[in-house]
């Protein structure tokens, strides 16, 4: 019998795990699906300040907050590009939880979203960037052509909660997007909630 529930548990908290990243998939489908489809640079000049309980950063002027929401405890929010790159911040998650453990779970669960899309291949690299982060490299195949990517994964912790932050969009792309990803990756604060 408690060889039954454990399953029984193990199959709803996979199903609880699924149903709340689904939309974040959806918006990660989205922006990959739209990848290629031009980009402009980094409005730096214009930051637009966010600040909600417990979070703040600054966004590019030109960069927009695609998904903003609470569920239980978490806090998600993305932030896309004018083109298809996009920042997610992960908020409340997991102080216990490695950060390579969660690069690689955040990975595979993107595969199988997109299963379509995805060209062979990952590479996860540790080293030769910036320190405390993992570096993903991977392609996306759109209309037969494979389009390089690259995904980078930091974790924040505060005095209670830490964060994923999570950066991703095409390599051709990088010279425009890079520097907003530094501004949000810069800017951003775990402040204690009130």
């Amino acid at each position: 019998m408690a060889l039954g529930f454990r399953r029984q548990s193990r199959r709803r908290i996979a199903a609880d795990r699924t149903g709340r990243w689904s939309w974040l998939w959806l918006t990660l489908s989205l922006a990959w699906l739209l990848a290629g489809c031009g980009e402009r640079a980094a409005d730096l000049d214009h930051p637009q300040a966010y600040h909600a309980p417990g979070l703040r950063l600054q966004i590019p002027g030109n960069w927009r907050v695609g998904e903003d929401r609470r569920i239980g405890q978490i806090h998600y929010l993305t932030v896309e590009s004018p083109g298809s790159a996009l920042f997610v911040a992960i908020v409340g998650s997991g102080r216990g939880q490695e950060l390579d453990t969660f690069a690689r779970g955040f990975s595979a669960e993107a595969d199988r979203q997109l299963p379509a899309a995805q060209a062979p291949g990952h590479r996860f690299e540790r080293s030769g960037f910036a320190e405390g982060a993992i570096r993903e490299r991977y392609s996306l195949r759109l209309g037969g052509i494979d389009v390089p990517h690259r995904r980078e994964y930091r974790k924040v912790t505060g005095a209670r909660r830490s964060a994923f932050l999570i950066t991703q969009g095409a390599e051709q792309d990088l010279a425009k997007t890079q520097p907003g990803f530094d501004l949000l990756l810069r800017s951003f604060e775990l402040p204690e909630a009130p």
